[in-house]
């Protein structure tokens, strides 16, 4: 029985090792094939394809080896494998170049036109480069001149910034450190990435959770690539938005508060989770009206150099806001059956945009209401509805680009959900939507099938976590 038993461990035990090899070798092969990958190169099917594939075979090991967790100890060893595999693949992917994306331009551009003291959301990329156009300063035209392929290979270059003033400081700091270099960029947000590392290793001691459940984030596919190879920006909000819950879970409201508030000027998408933050307080009116006006003095002041901007359709956020779709499958059969119903009744709609975003909201507005119905009783039940609130956003969203998966992971690491731990297996099939209006469909039905009978305990009755006490890591389900 003994030998039986071992041998089972050292079965899970290969297949973490296979899955930390299959990381580190993917880092590397895109630090050698990136630049025969990226959008200015234009690379056909046949080379995508492979690239792709990799990428699914890496989620699929993830899933393997993260779903069978509970069969490796819970030991210094394990945990220190793991932390250094995810930095060394980190590391690795920074001097790599972004494979099929290019929003790391306007980081950069953004970033030297903060650092030079003006207002970004003032002048478009677009702007800079026209010559017949006698409102721009001078130091702007020069600055463009100055940035070579930057300011010209900014994707939707007569769009204003999207990003709000606290990225803009950090895309200004990556300028300092060293203008127009992707490097110094990554570098930041490798820094960040470890900052957030460390809240998350807090959380989960305050939760008395294993601190191995950090390979959920730390060694999740999707967070590498699409931080550390693509190089996207959204990590500065993920660790505002972990620090605010942690320090809510310390009942230290009014910080968390505050940090949230911080985490909305670096990405707006953070204030979905201002009610759970609030929920517990929605009795007492007078303190829930104190925490809001902080809250939203602290957004209104951060967001002041946008409002003194020309508010139209050129500004990022009501582009954005109105019009952006991308990668979304609910979203689009929902439109779909807006736009059928419509047909059917011969009504005439002049923006059937408008109503299904308005619908998707309303949508939205009513799931949050049904998962904050009820206060949260102890801080893992905090954290399940934290989980459920962002992970509704992104399934919902007009826009499910892969690195907004990113926002849910490192509430993951205190709530795994297998359905949403699966999905980088399925998030790299993006790059390969060109194929086919459907595939889409490929990426995320069949997560959301999943994540729904996850909800009603069809299939494996929830969360899988530790009971983590002085003689046993036996797991339960929560």
């Amino acid at each position: 029985m003994v030998n039986i038993k071992n041998s089972k461990y050292n079965y899970f035990n290969t297949v973490w090792i296979v899955f930390f090899i299959l990381l580190i070798a993917y880092a590397i092969y895109i630090l050698i094939k990136s630049p025969e990958l990226t959008l200015g190169i234009k690379p056909h099917t046949e080379d995508i394809v492979p690239y792709v594939s990799f990428r699914m075979i890496v989620g699929l090991y993830f899933f393997i080896a993260v779903f069978n967790i509970k069969r490796i100890k819970n030991n210094i060893l394990w945990l220190g494998l793991i932390i250094v595999v995810g930095l060394v693949s980190r590391i690795i992917l920074i001097p790599s170049q972004p494979v099929l994306e290019d929003d790391y331009y306007r980081y950069l551009w953004d970033g030297a036109v903060t650092a030079h003291g003006y207002n970004p959301y003032v002048y478009s990329p677009k702007a800079t480069m026209d010559v017949t156009n006698g409102d721009v300063p001078e130091e702007l035209r020069d600055l463009a001149n100055e940035s070579g392929q930057t300011v010209k290979n900014i994707n939707h270059p007569h769009i204003r910034t999207i990003y709000p003033i606290l990225s803009q400081i950090v895309f200004a700091a990556a300028y300092f450190i060293s203008p127009w270099e992707l490097w110094a960029w990554k570098v930041l947000l490798l820094l960040f990435d470890i900052i957030l590392l460390l809240v998350l290793f807090k959380t989960l001691k305050e939760l008395k959770l294993p601190l191995l459940f950090i390979v959920f984030y730390w060694l999740n596919p999707i967070v590498i690539h699409e931080f550390f190879n693509a190089a996207h920006m959204d990590l500065l909000a993920l660790l505002f938005v972990s620090l605010s819950l942690y320090l809510s879970i310390k009942n230290k409201t009014w910080f968390a508060i505050v940090v949230l508030a911080f985490a909305v000027g670096f990405k707006l998408w953070p204030v979905v989770l201002l009610p759970l933050l609030l929920r517990n307080f929605w009795q007492n009116k007078k303190l829930l009206l104190k925490f809001i006006s902080v809250f939203a003095g602290l957004v209104f002041v951060l967001f002041i150099p946008v409002l003194l901007s020309r508010l139209d359709n050129t500004l990022g956020f009501i582009k954005y806001a109105g019009e952006w779709i991308n990668n979304a499958a609910i979203y689009t059969m929902i439109q779909w059956f807006i736009q059928e119903t419509i047909s059917f009744l011969h009504i005439s709609v002049g923006c059937l945009s408008c109503i299904s975003r308005w619908g998707i909201f309303i949508i939205y507005l009513f799931i949050g209401a049904i998962i904050l119905r009820k206060t949260h009783q102890d801080k893992l039940q905090f954290f399940y509805k934290a989980l459920l609130i962002v992970a509704v956003l992104y399934l919902i969203s007009p826009t499910q680009f892969p690195w907004y998966y990113t926002w849910m992971v490192p509430l993951l690491a205190v709530r795994p959900k297998a359905s949403l731990l699966l999905y980088p297996l399925l998030l790299p099939l993006y790059q390969l939507n060109y194929l086919s209006d459907y595939i889409i469909y490929i990426e995320h039905l069949p997560i959301l099938i999943l994540f729904l009978l996850e909800l009603k305990g069809v299939i494996w009755k929830g969360h899988y976590i530790y009971l983590q006490n002085e003689n046993s890591n036996k797991i339960i389900t929560a």
